[in-house]
């Protein structure tokens, strides 16, 4: 008794924002379910590093999924052409677009298997995959049958987490940080990939000993096993699965891991009542009336995914090229701000997504991206020699389209991890991620020349002048919302 005496006073008097729970006249359920754990009754802090304190723990659990996206946004770059082999890769199709058709496989496959592991067993798995890549990339030099395989590797790793993370990142969350920690764990994190591999293309020397690509594979590498430890050691399962279930104990616990400190709050009993009855209110949906109340989510968030697949396609980095050679030669500066920018706009998204709400980045991003890309498309007229001044214009216009594209699509993530019904959610989010993918490749197969480009950016500027259109009309303000209420506002297209 002295023990918990001096226990609960500790706890009291280091930890901010807790004191003692009072003694009910009649205990909620989850503290008569588990009187041998410490009470405490959560008093919401004020200050905003006190709340990323106690929450930091469901971040933590999506960090092992965010270094592998990490090595996807690094192998992305280097499929859409910022690679160390230059013009050579142009006719090799299956190269430039192997690790695409990796990760197709991979969120096939995880969509057969992701029910059968615990989502600890898959990250373990895919963190593997991602080391094994990195090794092999790194262990040879200008080798194709070693560039094919550590991209079929890490691809597939990427396929099999993408699903079950970003579902995992919706019933993890609390509801004021959900649109932050998607956010960040996918598109933030691909996109630190992205300027990472543009950094290493464009000032990486080959007169060193090691190439480019073994550096990436290095570094892929090392993200494998930072992933690997972190996913053996703060990896949590959904507590939305474990009440599906029937596992309420097991439910709890995982609640308690994902707050500091472990210890059941008033919050904690919340959290457990409103996953339950966002499972309750699932378990009445015939599969039939699922995918019905999914299709229009399926439709919206369909489109803003293929348009961020465009926004960060081979045809732009392509026009970068072109752009940047022509006014600065053999200037690295713009490729660099390039990769710096798109990292920017995706940061600054998600970073107030939780305060702005969802709706009003992805509009401004949507609204100037729009109107940049059309103007690009307007520098690049009939003749195959555009004007010098006009080359110029392009490229800082291309510069700016990618800081507030990054910004327009930093809220994707957080549709993909809470709009659809639990029954179908995981089928819902590989679906788009496929379609998205599939875009990739079809550029990839395209005979870049200037009138392509311009074909391209008038038509991507004009869905996404249409997409903030659409957004404004058709997609709902999800801020501080639970999952079913983001589920019940995502049913139809009012």
């Amino acid at each position: 008794m002295a023990t918990v005496n001096i226990y609960q006073r500790t706890v009291s008097q280091t930890t901010v924002g807790y004191s003692p729970l009072p003694e009910p006249n009649q205990e909620p359920r989850i503290l008569s379910a588990m009187p041998q754990r410490q009470q405490l009754l959560y008093q919401q802090p004020t200050s905003c590093c006190m709340r990323d304190l106690r929450n930091r723990p469901q971040a933590n659990a999506l960090g092992a999924a965010a270094l592998i996206f990490l090595s996807g946004g690094m192998n992305i770059a280097w499929s859409t052409g910022f690679d160390s082999l230059g013009d050579e890769m142009l006719i090799c199709w299956h190269l430039r677009s192997c690790w695409f058709i990796a990760a197709i496989v991979g969120t096939l496959l995880s969509l057969l298997i992701a029910r059968q592991l615990s989502y600890k067993l898959l990250m373990q798995l895919s963190c593997m995959l991602v080391i094994i890549g990195g090794i092999i990339l790194s262990s040879q030099q200008l080798n194709v049958q070693a560039l094919f395989a550590a991209r079929y590797l890490n691809g597939i790793a990427n396929g099999l987490v993408l699903p079950t993370t970003l579902a995992m990142a919706g019933e993890l969350a609390v509801c004021y940080k959900r649109g932050s920690i998607a956010s960040a764990t996918e598109q933030m994190c691909c996109s630190l990939g992205i300027f990472m591999q543009i950094v290493l293309s464009v000032s990486w020397s080959n007169e060193n000993d090691l190439s480019i690509d073994q550096i990436q594979g290095v570094l892929c590498a090392l993200y494998g096993g930072i992933a690997l430890a972190l996913a053996t050691i703060f990896s949590v399962e959904s507590p939305v699965q474990l009440l599906q279930q029937g596992d309420e104990e097991q439910a709890i616990d995982a609640l308690i891991r994902l707050q500091y400190p472990r210890a059941v709050t008033l919050e904690t009993n919340e959290q457990l009542t409103e996953h339950s009855s966002y499972v309750e209110h699932n378990a009445h949906l015939s599969l039939a009336d699922a995918w019905c109340q999914a299709l229009p989510a399926l439709l919206r968030i369909t489109l803003l995914r293929v348009l961020y697949a465009m926004s960060a396609s081979m045809l732009v980095s392509v026009t970068l090229t072109l752009t940047s050679i022509s006014v600065y030669g053999l200037n690295t500066g713009p490729y660099v701000l390039f990769g710096l920018l798109r990292l920017a706009g995706s940061a600054s998204g998600a970073i107030v997504l939780d305060t702005l709400g969802r709706k009003l980045p992805q509009l401004l991003g949507f609204m100037i991206a729009g109107g940049t890309c059309v103007g690009l498309a307007s520098r690049f007229p009939n003749e195959d020699l555009p004007k010098q001044f006009d080359l110029k214009v392009a490229l800082w216009l291309l510069l700016m389209f990618q800081f507030f594209a990054g910004v327009g699509f930093a809220p994707s993530s957080t549709y993909l991890a809470e709009a659809f019904p639990l029954p179908v959610k995981r089928i819902c989010i590989a679906m788009v991620y496929i379609m998205e993918l599939g875009v990739q490749l079809a550029i990839c197969s395209v005979d870049f020349s200037v009138h392509v480009n311009t074909v391209f950016f008038y038509g991507l500027g004009i869905f996404m002048l249409l997409g903030f259109l659409f957004s404004h009309w058709y997609l709902p303000e999800t801020k501080f919302m639970t999952l079913r209420q983001a589920q019940l506002r995502f049913r139809d297209f009012s």
